[in-house]
């Protein structure tokens, strides 16, 4: 079940006074006149905003200047406003396109509108139309093809920026997240820095962290009552005490530092869909707040390090939620799957790997070339955008026998994230095989709306019996 919330709220486009609005026609903006209500309607209270550092405006302010500096000139508050209106609004047609789109019956764009329906079916759809499609409402070009998907993922046209070098995140996408905003080459440039062994994690080895995270693990079950939300409770509130002991954080910081990361949690899906603007909003200075309180703590270790924690931490951790509740949905979905894990733990790295390849949490990537290329025998112009369908590609039964998984991209972000997310998943998984072994289901997960990234869970209601006894 999605739940997409009603996205009610004014914008500040309509705050800001008419003779203070931009002056270039708005037909320059795709779908200016579409409607955009054709979006349904939730039958779920939409989610509270994340919780952030960043105080609420005050009541009588003037909401043009509700996001300037006060202490500013009153022409840049007004200029700055403006600038958020056409950013609020660009950021609503967006999503208009997309959902259009996928009334079109374009299967990208289906996938983009994460709705109900079960994904893969879109995915197999893209597949049928050969190895490179190109959704035409979206000017995108798709694939769910192993062998192309590894080209886009590891040749040097695909790096991650626009023609003429335009900086990743400075492009038709509004509200992405600056922490993930990088290209290839400081992707490789910080890697190192978040290797095991390395300079800045803590653990030497794998099997540390895996100890690790096992006992925040067996700490946040010993805190879960009968009955808990396995998303919320447990798989989004682990990363943080784990990440912040590797990055060695003084301990005065660890409860700031693991309140505010499950906060960024829409930055990964917000690469390709755009966020309700609130939400928006609240990731960035949730991203923001991380940022600093990495850079108080570790500013003498270079800036270099700094932006490699942040990029690890974000990237990091609502990937190791959505593993985590994925890998326990399809156990106990399968017949005899989850009793096996539970009379051997150690299987949960087995289990883990099944889950990268087949139903991955990180479920498609976007890439942009930055010169003329060729891909799969289709001539791209620079600047076109290619998006990889990594679970469809996972499955893709043309793909050599025991590929490795390509649910992690090997570039970008994930350069520096994928051993921590893998190792951290596994520990949860078998820490929880040893101590529920009788885990079931107790009410009907949600997945959270505008989710076509990560599939992530809103909420996935779990008892730690099979029963619970009736009082005598």
């Amino acid at each position: 079940m999605t739940a997409e919330p009603l996205s009610a709220e004014p914008l500040p486009a309509d705050r800001v006074p008419a003779d203070s609005l931009p002056a270039e026609p708005l037909s320059a903006e795709p779908l200016s006149a579409e409607p955009l209500s054709a979006e349904p309607l939730s039958t779920e209270p939409a989610p509270e905003p994340p919780s952030v550092t960043e105080p609420a405006p005050a009541a009588d302010r003037d909401p043009a200047d509700r996001y300037a500096d006060p202490k500013t000139d009153p022409n840049t508050d007004r200029e700055a406003a403006r600038a958020e209106a056409r950013v609020a609004r660009r950021n609503q047609l967006t999503r208009a396109a997309q959902w259009f789109a996928g009334i079109e019956g374009d299967p990208y764009g289906l996938l983009l509108r994460a709705g109900p329906d079960d994904p893969a079916r879109h995915e197999e759809h893209v597949r049928e139309r050969g190895p490179l499609y190109h959704s035409a409402p979206l000017d995108t070009w798709v694939t769910a093809h192993r062998a192309v998907a590894e080209q886009v993922l590891t040749d040097p046209a695909f790096d991650g920026t626009g023609p003429d070098g335009t900086p990743v995140g400075q492009d038709d996408l509004p509200c992405r997240s600056d922490l993930l905003a990088l290209d290839r080459a400081t992707a490789a440039r910080l890697a190192p820095l978040t290797a095991l062994g390395g300079p800045l994690l803590w653990a030497q080895e794998e099997n540390c962290v895996a100890q690790r995270a096992a006992t925040y693990a067996r700490r946040l079950l010993d805190g879960c009552g009968e009955h808990f939300d396995l998303a919320e409770d447990f798989a989004r509130r682990l990363p943080g005490p784990v990440l912040a002991e590797q990055l060695s954080l003084p301990d005065a910081a660890h409860e700031e530092f693991a309140r505010l990361l499950p906060d960024c949690r829409h930055a990964l899906d917000g690469l390709v869909c755009p966020q309700p603007y609130a939400t928006a909003r609240a990731t960035r200075a949730a991203e923001a707040a991380v940022a600093a309180l990495l850079a108080r703590h570790l500013a003498d270790a270079g800036e270099d390090t700094v932006r490699a924690a942040g990029v690890l931490a974000v990237s990091a951790a609502e990937t190791t939620t959505v593993l985590i509740v994925e890998t326990v949905r399809r156990l106990r979905a399968r017949t005899g799957a989850w009793e096996r894990l539970t009379a051997d733990p150690a299987r949960a790295a087995e289990a883990v790997r099944e889950t990268l390849r087949t139903s991955p949490p990180v479920r498609l990537e976007a890439r942009t070339t930055r010169d003329e290329t060729t891909l799969a025998g289709t001539v791209l112009p620079a600047g076109a955008r290619v998006v990889v369908l990594l679970a469809a590609a996972g499955r893709d039964p043309a793909a050599p026998a025991g590929a490795a998984p390509l649910g992690l991209a090997p570039d970008l972000h994930f350069a520096l994230s994928a051993p921590l997310i893998t190792v951290m998943a596994t520990a949860a998984l078998r820490t929880l095989a040893e101590t529920l072994p009788h885990l079931r289901e107790a009410g009907e997960p949600v997945t959270r709306p505008r989710s076509p990234v990560l599939l992530a869970p809103a909420r996935f209601p779990v008892a730690k019996r099979e029963s619970t006894p009736c009082a005598s």
